[in-house]
């Protein structure tokens, strides 16, 4: 009779610690709710972090820090001049998507278009502009204006670039 309670009584225990419980599904939701955040930290590091030479580096010009790349830039179409100095808001690896976001910014008032880099990069370019200065200008007064923009692609600010 002994057995057959103890062994009653184990398999009550093992069934019983089985079930699941409010409080495990809040720590499996807190687990991944952690892991997604570290994720997208990680996937936000700004491009001063990184231990390449390549991409925008922070510059100060004329007393502000920006991020600064040089690249050479073509048209969509090719025939189109490209500007000295460009801010570009967003890169994509499709010609479609930076297209897409060009016609966005220009709904919006901006002289926008779709430049193409080397590689299979495209950048969307907010607008264009021939000295460093006035881009530089017009990157303070684009991030002023437009605080919760997302820059695809890029270091979470707009980049100028120097074209070749």
């Amino acid at each position: 009779m002994k057995k057959i309670f103890f062994s009653a009584l184990v398999l009550v225990m093992a069934l019983a610690s089985c079930k699941p419980t409010e409080r495990n599904y809040k720590q499996a939701y807190d687990s991944a709710l952690a892991k997604r955040q570290k994720a997208e930290a990680e996937t936000m590091i700004p491009a001063s972090g990184l231990l390449s030479d390549e991409g925008p580096q922070q510059r100060i010009v004329g007393g502000d820090t920006l991020y600064v790349s040089t690249e050479r830039l073509r048209a969509l179409s090719g025939d189109e001049p490209v500007s000295p100095y460009n801010v570009a808001v967003a890169m994509y690896k499709m010609n479609t998507n930076a297209i897409s976001m060009a016609e966005d910014l220009k709904a919006r008032g901006y002289a926008a278009q779709a430049l193409k880099s080397t590689g299979d990069r495209w950048f969307t370019v907010a607008g264009g502009f021939p000295t460093l200065e006035i881009a530089k200008e017009f990157y303070k007064k684009f991030r002023k204006d437009n605080p919760s923009f997302r820059y695809i692609g890029l270091p979470g600010a707009p980049v100028i670039i120097k074209t070749e």
